[in-house]
């Protein structure tokens, strides 16, 4: 694969698992991607509709010849820049494509450890509420994704924050979710940011905005952590 196909495969796989799908346009992609200035025309320059035959082209060819092994597969359908992920034929053939996900679940062994710290301000006890139900999601979604998941403990509780701050002076494969929920006037701003310990890399971030209700939004603040989790699961697929 060329380095324009990696660049070109490197945004558009970005700005999906980060929630950023919208702005995947031939626009932006010749800009951000391919250098082209402000008066970029994509009606005019066909350098995105040329190098996206060529992507889709390397991809079939990465994934018939050194990526056949591969369980997950990106494609990027005709009529679009934005990539689709799926199971593999053979995967899905061998246990069944419903029965995919069970399978990766039944894998006693963690994929990676993932410490979750909880940045609300603990001040303001509707953000610090609507924190701890984020966590909550959180942890439930990335175990069933197969993570090992810690909390970052209270300063109050000394024996489980030495045994955490053990683990950031060896990470290993262990990553960090930072996440804050912050009040703004009537709204409340949900951020997430994904790094590795072992070298401080963000490797995904996100945030949103919902007017503040009388009790939080459960619906919502669920949402906001698959969102989270699909991001997590997508990019060390990628890694």
């Amino acid at each position: 694969m060329s380095e324009r196909n990696r660049r070109f495969l490197s945004f558009v796989v970005m700005q999906t698992i980060e929630g950023r799908s919208d702005r995947i346009k031939a626009y932006s992609i010749g800009v951000d991607v391919f250098g082209r200035d402000d008066s970029f025309d994509p009606t005019v320059d066909p350098i995105v509709r040329i190098e996206a035959t060529r992507l889709r082209s390397a991809l079939t060819a990465y994934y018939e010849g050194a990526g056949a092994g591969d369980r997950i597969r990106i494609a990027m359908p005709r009529g679009g820049y934005v990539p689709s992920f799926a199971w593999s034929p053979e995967f899905a053939a061998t246990v069944g494509a419903s029965e995919a996900a069970k399978a990766d679940q039944a894998d006693t062994a963690p994929t990676a450890t993932v410490v979750i710290h909880d940045h609300s301000g603990h001040s303001d006890p509707d953000a610090e509420l609507r924190g701890e139900l984020f966590t909550d999601a959180l942890l439930l979604l990335l175990r069933k994704a197969r993570f090992k998941t810690l909390v970052v403990p209270p300063a109050e509780r000394a024996a489980a924050s030495g045994a955490i701050q053990a683990l950031f002076a060896h990470p290993g494969e262990t990553y960090s979710l930072d996440i804050a929920v912050r009040p703004m006037a009537e709204r409340r701003r949900y951020s997430w940011r994904f790094s590795d310990l072992r070298n401080g890399e963000v490797l995904a971030s996100n945030f949103r905005e919902y007017v503040a209700r009388a009790m939080p939004c459960f619906e919502q603040i669920d949402d906001l952590a698959q969102d989270a989790t699909k991001s997590i699961t997508a990019v060390l697929a990628m890694r």
